[in-house]
């Protein structure tokens, strides 16, 4: 009897043993691999070019990748990577694949991101009661996916009035929000394609 009450507790041993090892490597949770993206410097080929322009793409073009979602290639290792392809930035054009190419494979990036504001265009219209800002922008991207060897290009546009019916109405306000409305539709697009 005394036999049979030890090994009845040792296999109740085992089992609750070999019930934990099982619920543990249930609960173990696969390691998602974040992509590392390459974000090259904004080309502004507008003739506007104040400072809070750099703001609006600070905040939406490179810290939009800034976050535990992905891991930002450093803004050096980006612009060494561009500069070894002697890529010319001065001519305002965004870079063609076989250079976002060279930047993915020197920056150890999976995604390479490249954008250009090529439109901001703002008017302001006066009538008897009424002053109003509008302001048009347009933005170019190019996205290099360096798994599939693939470049996506697009565009996105972004359209904001500021009206006053009396006193003045400022510039910043109407540019602000087309720069964003167009910057989330690219990042919305991007975010699709990663």
């Amino acid at each position: 009897m005394k036999k049979l009450t030890i090994i009845t507790v040792l296999c109740l041993f085992l089992m609750s043993i070999g019930a934990i090892i099982v619920s543990a490597e249930e609960n173990v949770q696969p390691s998602i691999t974040k992509p590392n993206i390459a974000i090259i410097p904004y080309i502004n080929s507008t003739e506007e070019n104040k400072g809070y322009i750099q703001e609006i793409v600070n905040t939406k073009y490179t810290e939009q990748y800034s976050n535990e979602n992905f891991n930002l290639i450093p803004l050096v290792e980006t612009q060494k990577a561009l500069n070894s392809t002697g890529f010319d930035t001065t001519n305002n054009e965004l870079p063609e694949k076989d250079v976002m190419a060279v930047v993915a494979e020197k920056a150890n990036a999976d995604y390479v991101i490249a954008m250009e504001i090529s439109q901001l265009i703002t008017t302001r219209h006066l009538s008897m009661f009424q002053v109003k800002v509008v302001t048009k922008a347009k933005l170019k991207y190019k996205l290099y996916n360096a798994k599939q060897n693939k470049l996506v290009s697009f565009q996105t546009t972004g359209l904001s009035e500021n009206k006053s019916v009396f006193g003045d109405v400022g510039y910043r306000d109407p540019i602000t929000k087309a720069l964003n409305q167009a910057m989330d539709e690219a990042n919305t697009k991007i975010m699709n394609s990663l």
